[in-house]
């Protein structure tokens, strides 16, 4: 069974998880800690198999009260990795700090598959804090060098790449932690040289993942010290926003020179940082407004570019070329990096021209896999609903396939035949409460304005439906009714 599971781990999982930005990590740096570390070794072994069980649709009801045989298996070997860490956790030497890292990372993504969403959490939250007092202890690697080739081939720089990167990704849907201590220790925009050339696509997104750190850590300094009303900001707050955006312009001109590179070596990765290049434009031109949902109109022309973008990496992946290299007949497609999911989850939930909006919620229906923290229909339901939510009563008279079909792609391009959507009917500091696990409960939290000052909290509750493998809205009792 373990050298089977082995086998998988090396011509399935490695291959597939990483997706679009495989990195020395998952190709190198994992199997030389299997070969030599216990508690990797039976974490591998924990991750292949619930990996190769996500791929197999089992029923869930059939499964909720007693494990299976292969849930048995992830079990055991989950609980050896941890027994195997406790000398780890003793010692706390560099060496010791490293596998407990790498066990722990390889944990998050087991639970990611699992559907163990907290349990993730946990592990992620608890490897960032050890990351923090590692990188503040040793000094290996500075804020610099981290973004800089051929440094980022390094053990402790594969071991942050991959901490960033589910932090980030969490973040999106409004998880992960405040923020990575060392990943603020500058500016953002000082580790891009002028005239620096990307060598790689992670490279570029590690760059990039940066920059979206110091865009979060800002709006949640907004969140922290003003008041929806306010209309004024402190020097400091629109001094950093303004350096994100000084920072966001040169990484673009590094991304334009560098495009051959980029190409040749991930023509997919290529294409994905654009599309979060633009949606970090949005967010960075919003950050210090987090109350004001109607910013968000002016940025209708990115929204179209995303979505066009979106749509043509889409056709990209099923296309001849890539089908038997990206997607397996005996596997899920879930990866466990970023894709598509936050992009369009983000065009869904803040762009509220109709057309536009119902087109990213129609292209969300058309995925199931999961990329890390994002559950494709979990995600679906949730975006649904807050469309739903703001749309409610606005567009009844409004026919939106016959207003699509009477306008020519010239006309598209502005949507000035759709009423806009009132201020008073968007959501806004969306938040997602996610479950335990599959038997659990989703919750969403949002308010919107009802006043000069007055806001109406709103909750909504997802159950996942075991029958239709998707993730439905939860009967709301007589109190909650309204809320």
């Amino acid at each position: 069974d373990e050298s089977r599971c082995l086998e998988w781990f090396t011509h399935r999982t490695v291959p597939k998880l990483p997706g679009a930005f495989k990195f020395g990590f998952w190709d190198t740096l994992v199997f030389q800690a299997v070969s030599k570390e216990p508690a990797v070794l039976h974490a591998v072994l924990a991750l292949s198999s619930a990996h190769k069980r996500e791929g197999l649709c089992i029923d869930t009801s059939a499964t909720k009260y007693i494990p299976d045989e292969q849930q048995q298996f992830t079990l055991r070997h989950y609980i050896k990795a941890i027994n195997c860490l406790q000398p780890h956790f003793s010692t706390r030497d560099s060496l010791s700090i490293r596998v407990a890292l790498v066990t722990c990372l390889i944990f998050v993504y087991t639970e990611y598959l699992r559907g163990h969403y907290k349990t993730s959490n946990t592990h992620l939250q608890n490897g960032l804090r050890l990351l923090n007092e590692f990188h503040a202890r040793s000094g290996a690697i500075d804020c610099y060098s981290l973004f800089q080739e051929p440094c980022c081939d390094s053990v402790d720089a594969w071991i942050i790449q991959a901490f960033i990167r589910l932090d980030v990704q969490a973040k999106y849907l409004g998880q992960g932690s405040e923020y990575l201590d060392f990943m603020l220790e500058s500016d953002a925009s000082k580790s891009l040289s002028p005239g620096l050339i990307f060598q790689s696509c992670n490279q570029a997104r590690q760059h990039l993942d940066r920059l979206f750190n110091h865009i979060f850590h800002l709006n949640y300094e907004c969140r922290s010290q003003l008041c929806p009303q306010d209309q004024s900001y402190p020097s400091a707050l629109l001094a950093k926003q303004q350096d994100i955006q000084n920072g966001l312009a040169s990484w673009h001109q590094a991304y334009k020179t560098s495009k051959g590179i980029l190409k040749n070596k991930g023509p997919i990765g290529y294409l994905i940082l654009r599309i979060y290049y633009t949606m970090a434009l949005i967010m960075a031109d919003n950050c210090l407004w987090p109350a004001d949902e109607s910013r968000y109109d002016v940025h209708t022309g990115s929204f179209v570019l995303m979505m066009k973008q979106l749509k043509y990496v889409r056709s990209l992946t099923q296309s001849p070329t890539f089908v038997g290299i990206l997607h397996y007949s005996d596997m899920s497609s879930s990866v466990a990096d970023l894709g598509a999911l936050p992009a369009v989850f983000y065009v869904a939930v803040k762009c509220r021209v109709r057309r536009i909006r119902h087109d990213a919620i129609e292209y969300l229906n058309s995925l199931t896999h999961k990329e890390g923290i994002w559950n494709a229909p979990m995600v679906t339901c949730i975006a649904r609903d807050i469309v739903r939510i703001e749309e409610a009563g606005f567009y009844e008279d409004y026919d939106i396939a016959k207003e699509s079909a009477l306008r020519n792609d010239a006309d598209k391009k502005n949507d000035t035949l759709e009423p806009a959507l009132p201020e008073s009917h968007k959501l806004r500091d969306v938040q997602v409460e996610l479950p335990g696990d599959y038997a659990g409960t989703v919750t969403l939290k949002c308010e919107r304005r009802r006043g000069s000052s007055d806001w109406q909290a709103i909750t909504r509750q997802y159950r996942y439906d075991e029958k239709t493998r998707t993730w439905v809205e939860k009967e709301r009792t007589q109190s909650s009714i309204g809320c």
